[in-house]
């Protein structure tokens, strides 16, 4: 399992489109589950002049990530863009320096 940061950007849309409403608590449950794939585990929204929101994810692939955003009608007035991250910092340097 990876790990992807997906960077949410607002859509260029100037229609009235209709969507149906978020199934925010049915993913949330779902993403708690650990043996279903993929897991939301975080989003963080920018201060008040930044549109963009940016989550991250567990999953196989990027794919699956768009599936569900899809499926829960999470952030779906949004473009997704997931790009696969690995999480390192100050121990892991050090780790490496020493190993």
């Amino acid at each position: 399992m990876a790990l992807y940061l997906v960077v949410h950007n607002p859509k260029d849309e100037t229609g009235d489109d209709v969507r149906a409403p978020s199934r925010l608590a049915e993913l949330a449950r779902s993403s708690i589950d650990h043996g279903t794939p993929p897991r939301w585990l975080k989003t963080w929204s920018p201060d008040l002049h930044d549109d963009r929101i940016f989550s991250l994810w567990e999953a196989d692939d990027a794919a699956s990530i768009k599936i569900a955003l899809t499926r829960f009608g999470f952030l779906d007035d949004m473009e997704a863009d997931p790009l696969r991250v690995r999480a390192w910092g100050p121990d892991d340097v050090l780790a490496a320096e020493s190993g």
